[in-house]
This record gives structure tokens, sequence and C-alpha cells, in this order.
């Protein structure tokens, strides 16, 4: 194949790949469609010329559009230059500039046509002293105007289109050369004319870089740092690599009896330089901050940045404390191999140290009236030691500012200061980068603020949230203390009842026979709740429970204490049994006696009522009491600690009841009414 074919149809190829991925962005300016349309005739042109050189023929589309092509690339840096100098482009202005380009154009074609239809020569280079002037004019306006764009540009602003102007300006040199060449021999040098598709397409990758820096061209079309950097440093080591087994090739050949052994050892040699090159963290990092500088707008992907900081401080692997993590975290983005966190002490009003990672331990205290912690509260400023003591003035202009000597001590280069809502909870002390040059600009300072606030909100939520399980801790303990105290104001009543009629029935023997049972279950009570204090499991083997012999103990009992109204049984069936605790079931009962005993008046009734239903054994504990609301019953009764009895109640029992009869796989029903009564329906699964 015709070498010439090939390097312009690689031109084609890359022109129109970059094309392509300017039509995808849907932001298009003016310059921005002045870049496609150049973009675009370079391709068409290439691929003309690919045609040309494998047909022979002397065709007159490609002369035509390489003027074409090179009067767009010439209208967009007009179009550049014209925003460098600051100038606006009226609507007269507009198409006067574009018949001055029509003119322009016409009169460059000229010579092609005239060539063309009067000589019809076909051989490259005769006759061609105005067609190869025309290019050479071409050639030396393009390169002015690429050298009055890059020293036009504002300096912090020539980064941008740096590499736009050194891809143009090598174009528009070398086309400069050949013409100039040709002009002077009146004929093209085959050999430049053949490599200029290679050159041209050398131009691409540089203004795709420029496109890539400027936001206002860059398409949406996003490649990863990661890829960039991987990609990069694979091709580097197999250039690498090859490079030096070419080295190695010869040195076998021409190194006489020591070749073998040079080869061996610069294969060695070759290897290891590559390993120590790939896992050096200072190699990798003076690698990053190489293409992060001069491929891309900015110094980070935040996207990336932000997702490692997230992973990274909340991550639950390692032995790592959670303040570790936070060091770590922040430290990481700009390559600092260690740190530590301040934070603030509220029982003595002190910032201390509370966390290092390979920075020694400052045993000092920071005052919240010093000059250090003032100023960081007041700006919010990323404080940079190095800067501090080379250009004080610009901490001065924000405040007054001195370093404690500790910062001294610890080599310290950047103070971030943490920040939640408006109030320093701290600050991180970080090392020097473990790039030696490193430099701290505006860009790194406000990732770390915004950062430093996330991290300041996680430490802030971590506190309250140890804080809120230690009073969980609380809570669950006076929890357990209402309950016993519950349980032993139940077991004070039944003592005492013993004590106040012991001295009448004490001769009786059915009275001791009964004592004996109440202290014997009062100590079995006491003896389960020293177990719940000690984490004990108290759970019992359910057993079968006759309820009616249940109930009728209950009702003695009760009449025996002589509180009014007594309980009136009624028990619908002969036989009812239930699996349950029961012991647990018969205090609850009781519980809901005692409750519809202190609701009623001493003339009211009571009635325990035993039914079954449905497969349920129903216990209704109804009364003529006062009654409670619908709300109290929907919004409070269940709730713990609420209670109707004012001071007299814990508030606990029923809530007690029906956490007891679901764990007996039952139900609480209540049905009450204001200055009428209560009914309490518990309805416990029959045995069959």
């Amino acid at each position: 194949m015709n070498i010439g074919s090939v390097g312009y149809s690689i031109t084609s190829l890359t022109f129109f790949i970059f094309f392509t991925i300017l039509v995808t962005d849907k932001h298009k300016g003016p310059t921005k469609k002045l870049l496609l349309a150049a973009a675009f005739l370079s391709s068409i042109w290439s691929l003309s010329m690919s045609y040309q050189a494998v047909t022979g023929y002397d065709l007159i589309t490609p002369q035509v559009l390489e003027f074409i092509k090179s009067i767009a690339w010439i209208t967009l840096l007009l179009r550049m230059l014209s925003v460098a100098y600051g100038l606006g482009i009226t609507r007269n202005g507009f198409f006067i500039s574009i018949g001055s380009i029509v003119v322009f154009v016409s009169l460059m074609t000229l010579p092609v046509l005239y060539h063309y239809f009067h000589d019809g020569d076909t051989e490259l280079g005769s006759n061609f002293n105005y067609l190869l002037a025309s290019h050479l004019l071409l050639s030396v306006i393009g390169i002015v105007l690429v050298e009055q764009l890059y020293r036009n540009t504002q300096p912090e602003q020539r980064w941008v289109i740096k590499f736009l102007c050194l891809g143009l300006g090598g174009m528009y040199v070398f086309d400069f050369y050949m013409y100039s060449d040709g002009l002077l021999y009146k004929r093209i040098d085959l050999t430049l004319w053949h490599a200029r598709g290679f050159v041209d397409a050398l131009v691409v990758p540089l203004i795709g870089i420029a496109v890539i820096r400027d936001p206002l061209w860059s398409p949406e079309i996003f490649i990863s740092r990661k890829v960039v950097f991987h990609t990069t440093t694979l091709l580097a080591s197999a250039v690498y690599l090859m490079t030096m087994g070419i080295a190695g090739y010869y040195v076998r050949d021409y190194g006489g009896s020591w070749g073998l052994v040079a080869q061996a050892f610069l294969l060695f040699f070759t290897i290891l330089s590559l390993l120590l090159f790939l896992f050096s963290e200072r190699i990798r990092a003076r690698w990053k901050v190489l293409l992060n500088k001069h491929f891309y707008p900015y110094k980070y992907d935040y996207r990336d940045e932000w997702l490692r900081f997230i992973r990274t401080i909340s991550s639950s692997e390692g032995e790592q404390s959670f303040y570790t993590k936070t060091i770590i975290s922040i430290a990481q983005i700009i390559d600092s191999p260690g740190g530590m966190l301040w934070l603030y002490n509220e029982h003595d009003g002190l910032y201390e140290c509370v966390e290092t990672y390979h920075m020694p331990m400052v045993n000092d205290k920071e005052l919240a009236e010093s000059s250090l912690v003032q100023f960081m509260a007041e700006n919010e400023f990323v404080i940079s030691v190095d800067e501090f003591y080379v250009a004080p003035e610009v901490y001065k202009r924000l405040g007054c500012l001195e370093l404690p000597s500790w910062v001294d001590e610890v080599s310290a280069w950047l103070i971030v200061p943490l920040i939640h809502i408006d109030d320093l909870i701290g600050f991180i002390v970080l090392n020097h980068s473990r790039i030696d040059n490193k430099h701290f600009n505006w860009e790194d300072s406000d990732l770390l603020n915004t950062v430093a606030r996330q991290a300041a909100s996680f430490i802030v939520q971590r506190e309250v949230s140890e804080a809120l399980a230690e009073a969980r801790q609380f809570e669950n303990y006076n929890k357990l203390s209402t309950y016993m105290v519950h349980d032993i104001k139940n077991l004070v009543t039944q003592l005492s009842l013993i004590t106040s009629n012991a001295e009448k029935h004490k001769a009786n023997p059915l009275f001791v026979d009964d004592v004996i049972k109440t202290i014997i279950n009062s100590v079995d009570k006491m003896n389960i709740m020293m177990n719940m204090l000690q984490g004990k499991s108290v759970n019992k083997p359910f057993i079968i429970v006759n309820i009616i012999e249940l109930l009728h103990e209950l009702v003695i009992n009760r009449k025996n204490a002589g509180v009014m109204p007594a309980p009136i049984l009624t028990c619908k069936d002969e036989q009812c049994n239930v699996v349950c605790d029961r012991e647990q079931l018969f205090s609850i009962v009781g519980h809901l006696i005692q409750n519809a005993q202190d609701a009623t008046e001493s003339d009211g009734r009571i009635d325990l009522i035993l039914s079954t239903h449905d497969g349920w054994v129903v216990i209704e504990v109804k009364d003529t009491g006062c009654g409670m609301s619908d709300q109290y019953i929907k919004n409070e009764l269940f709730k713990p600690f609420k209670s109707t009895k004012g001071g007299r109640g814990m508030g606990i029992g029923v809530y007690e009841v029906r956490e007891i009869i679901t764990s007996f796989g039952g139900k609480v029903d209540v049905a009450s009414e204001v200055g009428v009564g209560t009914s309490f329906k518990v309805m416990i699964p029959a045995k069959k």
C-alpha cells in the first residue's frame, strides 16, 4: 500500500473520531462550531488526499479542500484571538467577516482552477509557483495567528490553549517548510508530502488535550483518571521494556565474551527498575501529579476523591479506630503520610490531641481563646505552615495568627479546621506530602475544607450516637428498675396483709398455710428479680394450667385481703386449661382485679367471668368504676409509664399484662366508658 495513503488515512480517521466525540456535546457555542467545522473539513480533505495517493490522479478536489480546510482553522484562530483581545462581534461585523473569508478563499483557489483547466499536467510540482505561494501564504498567516493567540492570552489561561497552539503551530510550520522548499526548487518533496499525513495525525491528540482543559469545549464523554494513569503507565512500561530489550540485543551481539552475561544483567536490572517504579509510592504520586497537571483542568477527580473519602472513613474493616480513619481519609487526598486529630473537650474547655497516625503525640493543649483556634473558627481557613513562614502577610490580612511551639516540633505542614455548622469542634494537623515539591493552592484548600466539614459531621454524629446509646442503657436500667419497684410494691402489699392479719388469725392453721404459700411465692419472685438484675435468663417452661382453679385462688386471696368490692367469679365452663406460666398469669389477672378495685367505689361491682369461645379461653374482668376515654385507651393505656392513678401508680401494669399475654400467644381487648365502667378481656388459646 502507498505510504502516503496510509498516513492520510490515519489523519482522516483521527479527525473523524475527534469530530464524532465533539458532536456528542450539547453545548455548542460559536467557537465550538468553528472547531467542529475545521475537524470535519480536515477529515474530508485527508480522505481525498488518501484517495489521490492511491489512484495517482491529480484531482482538483483535494487542492480546493486544502484551501477550505486551512481557512477553517484560520477562522477558528481569528475567533479565539478576538476573544483574547476582548472584542465583541456585531451582526454587521459577522457578515463582513464571512464575506471577506469567501473572497479570500476564491482568490486562493484561482491558481488551482487555472492550473487544472489550462495546464492539465498531472505531475506534482509542475508550474505550481502561484499555487505553492498561496499555500505558503496561508502557512505564514497560520503561524502568525498562533503566535498572537498565545501571546495575547492571559498567563493564567495559557495552560488551556498551550497544546492547541503547539499542535496547530507545528502543523503550519511543517507546511511552511514543505511549501517553501517546493517554491524554491519548483517541486514538492514526495517524502515530505507523504510524511505530512502522519504529522497532521499527531495534531489531533494535542487539540484533544486543549478541548478537555477548556470547560466550554469539553465533551460529555468522561475518561477516568485511573484509566489514564494505568494506561499511560502500561504504555510507558512497554516502551521501557522494548527499549531495554533492543539494548540487550545489541549488548549480546556486540559484547563479545561478556555479551550473554551483560544481557542477563541488563534484563534483571530492567525488571528490578520497573518494579521499583511501579511499587514506589513517591514515584506513583509524582506520576499522578504529572497527569493531573498536563491532561486535566483540575487537579482532582472530585467524584473519585469523594467516594474514596466516604469509603475510608466509614469502613468497618481493619483494627484502626474511627479517629485514625478520619485522619487517613483526609491525609490521602494530598498524599500526606500522617497526621493528628485534635478535638474540643467540653469538660475542661480545651482542644487536645486525641489520635495520631504516623506522627508523634502532643501532650500540649490549646485554649479556646488561643490565636490558632480563634483564627480557624473565624475564617475556616486551611493554614499552610510553610506559607505562613514565607508569606505571613497572607494570614495577617485575615486576622492575628500565632502558631504554637508544638507545630514546629512535629514538622506540621497543614492545619485543617473541622467546622460543624458554625462551631470549631477540632482540627487535623497533616504531615508534609510524599512529593517534596508538592504545591498547595486554592483547589487543595477548597477540597480539604469540604471533606473536613463532612468529617466533622461524622465525628459529631458518632459522639451523639454514643451519648444516645449511653442514654438508652440508662433508660433500660430505669425501666428495669421501674418493673422491679412495681413487683416489689405488689409483694409489699401481700406481706402487709399478712402482718396486719397475723395477730388476729395466727392460731388459724389455714391462715398459717396461706402465709407460708405467700412467703414462698414472694421469695420465688424476688429470686426472679435478682436473676433479671444479673442479666440471667428467667424464662420458665410453660405448663398446663387449670384456669378455674387459678381464678378461685385469686378470688379467695382478694376476699382475704379485705379490699372492697370483692370480685364475683362466674364460670360458664366446667373445664378450661391453657399452656402458660402460671405465676405470671396469676400475677397479671390479680393486677387487673386490683386496678378494677382501685377504680371502683366500695359499693360498686367487679365481675370475674370465665368462658370459652372459638378455641379461646376468655377471662373478663368487668367493673362499674370511673372508666376511661377512648382517646386514653388508644393513645396511652398500653404505653409504659402512663397511669390514671397519679403518683400512686407506676404506669406499667397494663403494658406488662399485654406483653405477657402476647408471649402466651393471646391478646387483650379493652372496652370502657367514662362514668360507666371498664371491661378487660384476656384471651389465651385453649389447651386442646
